[in-house]
């Protein structure tokens, strides 16, 4: 289909129809609610994108970065990153900053469950007014980007079509000469079927009856007259995204839930709370919003959630098994379960989440199904992951492969553009799989979930379902398109992440007011890894305990179950006496305000997370840095951070790769033994580096990374 402007008409189909005033006809309510289009190409985080106080987006990367959505029809591919968006679009609706209306490429349920959400509980609300929401498909999409210069307003018909004109008047004029009789025509939802109807009807609780309607209406968001009429799955657990308090809406719709008696009906965890819960007095939180914060989770905790507080659930002991099928909130967390762990879920908007918690069914949709687990775009990597390793292999520089993961993880998030992609290139030397850990796959997908769209991403000879199944990726690689990942991606997004410039290859000196660890939260390896780096960096004046520079706060953001194995440890101890503020119960994309943001509008923010390098510059109008483990330490002691700009080439690997030049020296070495695990870390500065079976046979021989080069070896006996 091709836009033949004057028709301006595209065909869609309402997502959400929004209400209008009853008294005006469908034809007159359309024009009079003509308003201006704001068309992107690029998808959209609501959570650090849209403020819904004012209806601005604030996400830096994002071309609309500065404008007001409100009272626009807003156009987009899809949302993109934080399950979060429907709360946003919840709290955008009861403050009447939402858009008038939605036009979707995709079908983007995330954003569509706040409108549901609004309909279905604050409907009687007089002053909730619930916008439009239409999908029109990839091609009628293009089109639109065609005309974008030539058409500035438009309006929902009725009928889920879509009226675009160059002017208010034309639009007008338009609708007013159309006599195409379906414009007179209501788009009527399709109703719930007989299954559908006795599950609502057999409900034991008002809440399970209110989770059943949210669940079904999202079920039917894909479907046309013409689809099979929807399915349910049972789920074994959920983990409950939409415990964050971002505005009153959210508790309202939690407290109701309460009240209408409900109850989860599986193995339920929360994700990471607006405020420590208990703390937020010491660490300055303002008190209303502090009580908000712990209102929300009583709510959830009555709801019979675990207090788990974590946006990291993955790490706690009740991690999902390969092929489960669950529901789980948070993006970061959800990419890792779908990836990492090979369990089935969809990326659950906030509110959905506890609706499929209360019911103990998702839709038989999305990735939940085998079928649609397929790769659908090839990722290829191999060409740039190649010369890395022969720089390795050469040790002509000391390289810290740290930054690769976040900074690959966002890369391909844009790349994939919303399909389901597969990454090649870490396959084709078996020399990865002995560098690859869980933490460096906890930080590729947090960003990778930042900006990709997809629930899942496979990683060809690393995530489990490309290990059994070597045929995904070779049937892939017949069917799909293919693009390629190079240095200059990965340069371009770290020059992003680290708010500098490419361009002209200057060192660059900032000052650093608050080094921010732990997002998502922190494992009790990276714990580990952390004091093994600040006594490396120290072990030159063994007399003077290391402590941080006094102009420096460092703060991690840890689950209280992690912390707790980590104390046991000896790690919390070391930590604290070297300056660290270790912060449970939250996280970084919530902590938005001074006194743990730096007051000053000026300062900046140091942290090694693609995640919360990319959202917090929009949340906490602060300047950020981006840098490895490594660099966050050395700076949080010198109170400076430095990088080079560089443009990567086939010959010359990213300057950030390597290890920090300003390291004390030392022969030394120190080890920390973690017994649950069976492993011991070994800080060396040995000048080559193993790592070693338990018989402390050579798997691979590797350069040093640095002068304190951390290995991971199995334990051959007691130390």
């Amino acid at each position: 289909m091709s836009i033949n402007i004057p028709d301006e008409i595209i065909p869609g189909r309402f997502l959400v129809q929004g209400t209008r005033p009853a008294s005006v006809s469908p034809p007159a309510a359309a024009a009079a609610s003509a308003s201006p289009l704001l068309i992107s190409e690029t998808s959209l985080s609501f959570w650090g994108g849209i403020d819904p106080l004012t209806g601005i987006v604030v996400d830096t990367s994002h071309p609309l970065c500065g404008i007001c959505v409100t009272d626009t029809i807003l156009c987009l591919p899809s949302g993109r990153g934080s399950c979060t968006a429907s709360q946003v679009l919840l709290e955008l609706i009861l403050n009447n900053k939402a858009p008038t209306a939605f036009c979707f490429r995709d079908v983007d349920g995330l954003a569509c469950v706040g409108a549901i959400v609004a309909d279905e509980v604050f409907s009687f609300k007089n002053d909730v007014c619930i916008p439009d929401m239409i999908h029109i498909g990839s091609e009628a999409y293009e089109n639109l980007l065609k005309v974008k210069s030539r058409c500035n307003y438009g309006c929902i018909l009725s009928n889920g079509d879509f009226l675009i004109g160059s002017s208010t008047t034309r639009v007008t004029t338009k609708l007013q000469s159309m006599e195409h009789k379906n414009i007179d025509s209501t788009q009527v939802p399709r109703p719930f079927t007989d299954a559908e109807q006795n599950m609502i009807d057999n409900a034991t609780t008002e809440a399970q009856r209110m989770a059943y309607r949210v669940l079904f209406r999202y079920a039917h968001l894909g479907l046309t007259e013409t689809s099979a009429p929807p399915t349910y799955l049972d789920i074994t657990q959920a983990h409950i995204d939409g415990c964050t308090y971002i505005g009153p809406g959210g508790l309202e719709f939690t407290e109701r839930l309460v009240q209408a008696q409900g109850k989860v009906r599986v193995s339920t965890t929360l994700n990471s709370v607006s405020a420590d819960r208990r703390h937020h007095q010491t660490l300055g939180v303002p008190a209303e919003y502090a009580a908000n914060s712990v209102a929300l989770g009583d709510a959830y905790l009555a709801l019979g959630c675990q207090p788990s507080f974590t946006c990291a659930p993955y790490l706690l002991t009740t991690e999902p098994a390969f092929g489960d099928q669950i529901a789980w909130g948070e993006s970061n967390a959800v990419v890792y379960a779908n990836s990492v762990l090979g369990a089935h879920t969809e990326k659950y908007a906030d509110y959905l989440d506890i609706c499929c918690a209360l019911t103990g069914k998702v839709p038989a949709v999305g990735v939940h199904l085998t079928k649609n687990r397929q790769p659908q775009v090839i990722l290829d990597a191999t060409d740039m992951l190649d010369e890395l390793l022969d720089a390795m292999a050469d040790g002509d520089s000391a390289i810290n492969l740290e930054m690769l993961f976040p900074t690959l993880g966002h890369v391909c998030g844009t790349l994939s553009d919303g399909k389901v992609p597969v990454l090649i290139g870490f396959d084709k030397n078996d020399k990865w799989a002995s560098i690859i850990t869980r933490d460096h796959l906890k930080a590729f997908c947090a960003a990778f979930g930042t900006t990709g769209t997809s629930p899942l991403v496979h990683i060809q000879g690393v995530t489990p379902e490309t290990k059994l199944n070597p045929n995904l990726t070779t049937q892939a690689m017949q069917n799909c398109p293919s693009k390629q990942v190079t240095w200059s991606h990965c340069e371009d997004t770290f020059a992003f992440l680290n708010q500098t410039d490419t361009s002209n290859g200057e060192n660059i000196t900032t000052g650093i007011d608050l080094v921010a660890l732990g997002n998502p939260h922190l494992s009790v390896e990276e714990c580990g890894n952390l004091v093994s780096l600040i006594q490396g960096m120290s072990c030159s004046v063994p007399s003077s305990p290391p402590k941080k520079h006094p102009n420096v706060r460092i703060m991690a953001c840890l689950s209280r179950e992690i912390h707790a194995q980590a104390d046991q440890l000896g790690y919390i101890q070391y930590l604290e006496d070297f300056g660290v503020e270790f912060i449970n119960d939250t996280c970084w994309c919530m902590l938005l305000d001074p006194p743990v943001i730096p007051p000053n509008p000026d300062a900046t923010v140091l942290t090694n997370s693609g995640k919360y390098a990319h959202y917090g510059p929009g949340l906490t109008n602060r300047n950020f840095r981006y840098g490895s483990t490594i660099a966050c330490v050395q700076a949080s002691m010198t109170g400076e951070y430095a990088t080079t700009s560089s443009i990567a080439s086939s010959t010359a690997l990213p300057s950030w790769l390597a290890v920090p030049s300003k390291q004390p020296q030392s022969r030394s070495y120190t080890t920390f033994v973690e017994p649950s695990k069976d492993m011991v870390y070994l800080l060396s500065s040995a000048p080559q580096s193993r790592w070693m079976d338990s018989a402390g046979k050579s798997l691979w021989v590797k350069r040093s990374i640095g002068r304190y080069a951390l290995e991971m070896v199995k334990r051959a006996a007691k130390r």
